[in-house]
């Protein structure tokens, strides 16, 4: 790896800490590309021995319930994730001098595609989807992977000549990457994430910012200029710079003017279409599509196939995503909101009273910062999960909320409380790995349960029917 080349992959040693999604597509391609692999996770389930069996029938070892000495007798070793860095292997792989990188950086040395990699704390999923659907109407191949659920790993052999991966990649997955350098690099905002795994915000800061640290000269690095420490963070940074913001565009990039979105492509300013003519309402989504109609042109695509995609898109699910409206009562699935930031955007999003679901598993977030905004756009706050006591006490003198045991309570409670005109919404504010496997999980669950207690609510208003 000193060249700057990527490894020989033939005949080496791998092993790949963590069998989830992410460790099974990594373990194949190292595997299909000739390595010897052994994944290994120290957790123990069904769902994991089901995964270790399917890899196993596919001639790749793996290893449950613990990490044995094997793990580091290797090459190198890839980190999925979701594996924090205090975890033993990792310390003890560092202090021996074990090559430890990402399962993005994996998949970035067998990816011949140009790479769209997209990261930031808020809008990265959105603006993913949105890049691939833009793809799509072009009809270039594309693959839309990464932290949007879909392996990198498993995306790249797929990828026909002429295709483009657009990836969503996380600060976890930036940590260890050594020469991942994609074609486009965009950042859609900062805001505190993650602080339970990171020692301070600079140090969350400096993961997201690895993803345009080798960009190539011809590269772009596309930014949102009204963030204020993001523009402090690319200072000096390699690549062409292109930002989007919701003022005029004055150098390269997107921006509004006279409520149409523009773009300024040298000394060419051309128009797409008016802000009210985009499919995704709220502010946050006007600066998504910014996002998106700046990368997309800097990618070659078509105004007009950009502007039909910004009039379009559906948006993705478990963000601000309708259930069903019954009763006058509107219920929202957002539980892609697992930060605060995420959650007051959510909370602006609407005009109605409005019932709030939050909670989870807390990542050092500091709740009492934001007691007065959501005491300003609430009517009712219903708390769940392991958070639900912390914010409590950290609102409780601001706004009055109610606790109780589960989501699915939080539901029930919900159904009982709201009258027509309000809007019950669930934005955690809060990561889901108390209760669930993951947000996606959380958001299916809370909409079957919305769509029982909202069907009981139904009937005992209509009897006889």
């Amino acid at each position: 790896m000193t060249s700057g080349r990527p490894p020989e992959l033939a005949g080496r040693k791998a092993t790949v800490l963590g069998l989830a999604r992410s460790g099974m597509a990594v373990a194949r391609l190292l595997h299909q590309h000739g390595s010897q692999v052994l994944v290994s996770d120290s957790a123990q389930s069904e769902s994991l021995q089901a995964a270790a069996t399917q890899l196993h029938a596919a001639g790749i070892k793996t290893e449950i319930g613990r990490h044995s000495a094997k793990t580091l007798k290797c090459d190198f070793l890839v980190r999925s994730p979701g594996v924090p860095a205090t975890n033993p292997i990792l310390i003890e792989a560092r202090q021996r001098g074990v090559l430890v990188v990402s399962e993005i950086e994996v998949a970035f040395w067998l990816c011949h595609a140009p790479i769209v990699a997209v990261t930031g704390s808020n809008g990265k999923t959105t603006t993913v989807e949105w890049l691939g659907d833009v793809f799509r109407r072009a009809k270039r191949p594309v693959a839309v992977c990464g932290n949007v659920g879909h392996p990198f790993s498993a995306a790249v052999s797929d990828l026909p000549p002429g295709g483009v991966a657009v990836v969503e990649v996380s600060s976890f997955q930036l940590e260890n990457t050594l020469l991942f350098s994609p074609r486009l690099a965009l950042i859609t905002n900062f805001s505190p994430d993650h602080l339970d795994r990171y020692d301070d915000y600079d140090a969350y800061l400096k993961a997201k910012c690895r993803i345009f640290e080798r960009l190539k000269p011809d590269a772009a690095l596309v930014f949102n200029r009204s963030d204020v420490e993001l523009r402090r963070r690319i200072q000096g940074a390699p690549g062409r710079k292109l930002s989007f913001g919701r003022d005029t565009v004055k150098d390269m990039g997107a921006g509004l003017q006279s409520d149409h979105i523009e773009i300024l492509d040298g000394l060419n300013r051309r128009r797409l279409l008016s802000k009210y003519s985009l499919s995704l309402p709220g502010a946050h989504n006007l600066e998504n599509a910014l996002a998106v109609a700046c990368a997309a042109t800097d990618m070659g695509m078509d105004d007009a196939i950009i502007a039909e995609s910004l009039r379009s898109f559906r948006g993705v699910a478990h963000r601000l995503e309708k259930v069903l409206e019954r009763g006058g009562v509107l219920w929202i699935n957002d539980s892609k909101a697992t930060n605060i930031a995420s959650g007051l955007v959510a909370l602006e999003s609407f005009d109605r009273p409005i019932i709030l679901l939050a909670g989870g598993r807390d990542k050092g977030s500091d709740f009492a910062a934001v007691a007065q905004p959501v005491a300003n756009k609430t009517r009712r706050v219903i708390l769940f999960g392991e958070a639900a006591l912390l914010m409590e006490k950290a609102w409780a003198k601001t706004l009055p909320a109610t606790r109780v045991g589960s989501l699915r309570d939080a539901v029930k409670a919900a159904a009982a409380e709201a009258q027509s005109g309000d809007v019950v919404l669930l934005s955690p504010m809060c990561a889901s790995f108390d209760e669930f496997k993951n947000y996606e999980d959380r958001g299916e669950k809370f909409k079957k349960w919305v769509r029982e207690y909202a069907a009981q609510d139904s009937e005992e208003s209509h009897p006889g029917h």
